[in-house]
């Protein structure tokens, strides 16, 4: 990174519960992703700042931190937006990381990958425990939050579905990478250890696990019946068909599958930036 005179970061969760500034001596230019099995579930893109960067400017008290084998986060327990972590071991152990998906001003998609460091040392190898015996369809593709609380079940083949991701100002925070199955091909388990955040209109649901803090899938809502009374009859059919079907979608993140590459997976990525997004409270 070229020095430059200080630089200065606001920094937020998506609801604005926890705000915080970030003093470096360098612009950000670039970005490291930890391989380890909770970073790859969030996407985390790290930045290790020196002691003393960090200067808190609000907090709510809505912070739950979690612990795995690799390393500990702490995330919003209203909106989901992970903030800080640290590494358990390796290059960065002890060393205060800040998500970078949570910085204004700062577009992941122009960062450059670090060539420095990758990923730590630890990785969680647990492995998958299903909450159910396998049943019939069976499923081509298993997605579980870290601690397992939450799972799901793909019974099309991924290939089938076209993945995408965007940098709007939820999507960017939560790393999501979407595919949009119907309804009747996911089976979904655990809700009841899952908190829901919504905002703006409120089509959508985000859902994340209490425990761990992973968004393993959403809940499209859609708009209210009211809104459509001012269509036109002659457009009213297609436009409610239209409703209908994306009502039928469910909405999971790619990221959650258990045993895979993301680099495997072509991805859509739909640069739209965070215009329009208001930090509210």
């Amino acid at each position: 990174m070229e020095l430059e005179p200080t630089s200065s970061y606001d920094g937020n969760c998506h609801c604005g519960r926890y705000r915080f500034e970030v003093s470096l001596s360098a612009k950000i230019s670039s970005r490291f992703a930890c391989s380890c099995t909770l970073c790859a579930k969030k996407g985390y893109l790290w930045l290790a700042i020196p002691e003393g960067a960090l200067k808190v400017t609000r907090d709510d008290g809505c912070l739950t931190e979690y612990q795995s084998a690799a390393a500990r986060d702490k995330f919003c327990g209203h909106c989901g937006t992970g903030v800080v972590g640290e590494h358990l071991d390796g290059p960065l152990r002890g060393h205060l990381l800040v998500n970078i998906r949570a910085l204004q001003g700062v577009n992941p998609f122009s960062l450059e990958a670090s060539d420095t460091i990758e990923a730590v040392a630890v990785q969680d190898t647990r492995l998958f425990e299903p909450v159910t015996a396998p049943s019939d369809p069976p499923a081509q593709h298993l997605l579980s939050c870290h601690c397992r609380n939450v799972q799901a079940e793909l019974l099309a083949p991924l290939s089938s579905l076209e993945a995408k991701e965007d940098n709007c100002s939820s999507c960017v925070r939560n790393a999501f990478v979407g595919v949009y199955p119907n309804k009747d091909q996911v089976r979904l388990y655990g809700k009841e250890h899952t908190f829901e955040y919504q905002y703006g209109r409120k089509y959508i649901g985000l859902v994340y696990c209490k425990a761990c803090g992973v968004n393993v899938y959403n809940t499209v809502y859609g708009p209210p019946l009211s809104i459509f009374d001012s269509v036109p009859p002659e457009r009213k059919e297609h436009v409610m068909a239209v409703y209908r079907k994306n009502l039928a979608v469910q909405p999971l993140n790619v990221r959650t599958i258990e045993n895979l590459d993301l680099a495997s997976v072509r991805v859509e990525k739909s640069d739209e930036g965070t215009e329009g997004y208001v930090l509210g409270l």
